[in-house]
């Protein structure tokens, strides 16, 4: 009987500290280099400080996540940044695979890219 009533008290302890949370875990893809996984990609959540980074396989979770809608935002330098909607529940977790393709850069936005560089350098050498 004693080992009825210690199976009972687990089981129900188990149960009250379960926790109330989901998780978002996925993969990113190089659209533009036969869908080769994007290394240290950056994935958020819209509106929040929640952040992940994909590893050397292009994996990333986000876990602890109420339930709720949220927009996920996929960003990598020099690639289009992609928001996508995700529904999480409790105790579950959602599985993503997407992928970046490359973004196109104007003459005028590289020129000014150009420009700020040269100052850089040139205030750099200024303090040495």
């Amino acid at each position: 009987m004693k080992h009825l009533i210690t199976f009972f008290i687990l089981i129900f302890t188990s149960f009250c500290f379960s926790q109330n949370t989901g998780l978002i875990a996925g993969k990113l893809m190089d659209k533009e280099f036969d869908n080769n996984p994007l290394v240290f990609a950056d994935v958020s959540i819209k509106g929040t400080s929640i952040k992940s980074t994909t590893d050397e396989t292009g994996l990333f979770v986000i876990e602890n996540l109420k339930d709720g809608d949220y927009t996920l935002v996929c960003s990598f330098t020099g690639y289009e940044t992609k928001e996508l909607k995700i529904k999480v529940v409790s105790g579950a977790s959602d599985y993503i695979k997407t992928s970046l393709g490359a973004s196109t850069i104007s003459l005028l936005e590289l020129a000014s890219i150009a420009n700020i560089s040269e100052k850089n350098n040139k205030t750099a050498s200024r303090l040495n």
